[in-house]
């Protein structure tokens, strides 16, 4: 049964697209060009998003659940199962960590970082015990929210008088670092991980209105990502925007309007937590109906065991913010996001035209 429009659907991919990004940045390993390794990711996030479509067209009344036991028997496509709800739970763990970070760095730093991420999670489960539909719901209310914070952050910035968009230049001096920040670094951080509605997309819409939605939504997310990227690089220079762990907000903490308005932190924190809420509300809720399409339970009793070993996942995955940032840019992405998000995909999506070619039926 489809129950969201399209606005609540591209609400929803585009809050979770921009997620954690929104502090993160994008691409700073690209310096001075990351604006150019942003439109790249977003045309090729763009193309991945129309081959999730184009997987989910091949049978519109299954999940990813039922496409995997469909194209590689019950025994294999159960594994395979089970191995995307813990993807899905590390997944949602880690961003469950970046408020962690985010919180003990910035906003709370004498409250135990556990504090502050049960807190969240238990919020993430009620939206996931809510459902599909009331997500929706707060997903177009809250798209409003963070088109006005985005406008009040860059007119702010733009007034504060630390542009200096010399500091852009030279522009494409070397194209190595753009394309290799840009495919897997920013194709799968975050576009490849819209992933994780292929988990529950026969609750959403059909596939062709899918479609429009989150490439208008990725479209949407990489001109965010470009306008963010200019403006950080701009002002803080590329050297400091490559070095910072949180270089949106360094960026952001300039800005001083006629010795008035100085501090925006809590917009800035504000927009990320809108993000950050609804991507871990995905992944969790991703992970919850996976194990209900594969045991036959009712979503919402998983709600709550799944929400705590993604807390514990969250707790216990890394000691240090730096060793933290490292897993997720380099181990992740090789390990956990390229061969799951992407290439496995392909790989299903052939394996189904093929079987309608030889007429085995099938998915």
């Amino acid at each position: 049964m489809k129950i969201l429009t399209t606005w609540q659907l591209y609400g929803l991919v585009l809050l979770f697209l921009l997620g954690t990004s929104v502090v993160f940045g994008i691409a700073s390993t690209a310096k001075q060009d990351a604006w150019i390794t942003a439109c790249i990711s977003t045309f090729f996030g763009a193309a991945l998003l129309w081959l999730y479509s184009k997987l989910y067209e091949t049978n519109v009344d299954k999940n990813w659940s039922g496409l995997l036991t469909g194209s590689f028997g019950r025994y294999v496509g159960s594994i395979l199962c089970v191995i995307y709800v813990f993807i899905f739970i590390y997944s949602a763990g880690r961003d469950l960590r970046d408020i962690g970070e985010l919180t003990s760095t910035f906003l709370l730093p004498k409250t135990p970082i556990g504090i502050t991420m049960v807190l969240f999670q238990l919020l993430v489960s009620y939206i996931c015990y809510a459902g599909v539909e009331r997500m929706g719901r707060l997903a177009e209310l809250n798209v409003p929210v963070i088109f006005i914070i985005f406008l009040l952050e860059v007119i702010l910035l733009v007034a504060s008088g630390t542009i200096h968009l010399s500091l852009l230049t030279p522009v494409a001096a070397e194209w190595k670092p753009i394309i290799t920040a840009a495919i897997p670094g920013n194709l799968t951080v975050p576009y490849s991980e819209a992933f994780a509605f292929a988990a529950f997309w026969s609750k959403t819409m059909p596939p062709k209105n899918f479609r429009k939605a989150a490439i208008l939504s990725c479209a949407t997310a990489g001109l965010i990502f470009i306008v963010l990227d200019i403006l950080a690089i701009s002002s803080i220079g590329p050297e400091l925007f490559a070095r910072s762990f949180f270089p949106l907000m360094t960026t952001f903490h300039l800005v001083n309007f006629a010795d008035f308005i100085q501090n925006i932190d809590p917009f800035i924190v504000t927009a990320f937590l809108i993000g950050v809420l609804f991507k871990i509300s995905i992944f969790t809720y991703a992970a919850c109906a996976m194990i209900s399409d594969l045991w036959k339970v009712n979503i919402r009793s998983a709600v709550i065991p799944v929400s705590a070993i993604v807390f514990l996942f969250a707790f216990y995955m890394t000691e240090s913010l730096s060793s933290h940032l490292f897993t997720g840019h380099q181990w992740a992405i090789w390990v956990v996001f390229m061969p799951f998000f992407v290439i496995f995909p392909m790989l299903t999506l052939l394996v189904i035209k093929l079987k309608k070619i030889v007429g085995i039926g099938g998915s």
